[in-house]
């Protein structure tokens, strides 16, 4: 499991909302910490982003220092350890 999750979102994408408010519960749960930086609104955790992952497009999700661009159910399963697809509860 990881140790840390942290996502770079957009305030207005409901998509990147809905992700972090599942992560969050979803994380919590596993006692996992969790960050979580609107880069509409922090521009340093907006510069973090680029440096990152080379893009401004959100949302992206650090696992253990491993990037994920967008919402992709295989990588974030695997990377996080616990199922997260289309069938599970916590499906954004």
């Amino acid at each position: 499991m990881a140790e840390l999750v942290t996502l770079y979102y957009a305030g207005r994408c409901a998509e990147c909302r809905q992700a972090r408010d599942t992560l969050a519960h979803l994380l919590a749960e596993r006692g996992v910490r969790f960050k979580a930086f609107d880069v509409e609104t922090d521009l340093e955790a907006r510069d973090r982003l680029i440096l990152i992952s080379g893009q401004i497009g959100a949302p992206v999700v650090v696992v253990d220092k491993r990037e994920l661009v967008g919402f992709d159910p295989r990588r974030l399963q695997r990377f996080l350890g616990v199922e997260v697809g289309l069938e599970h509860r916590a499906h954004w």
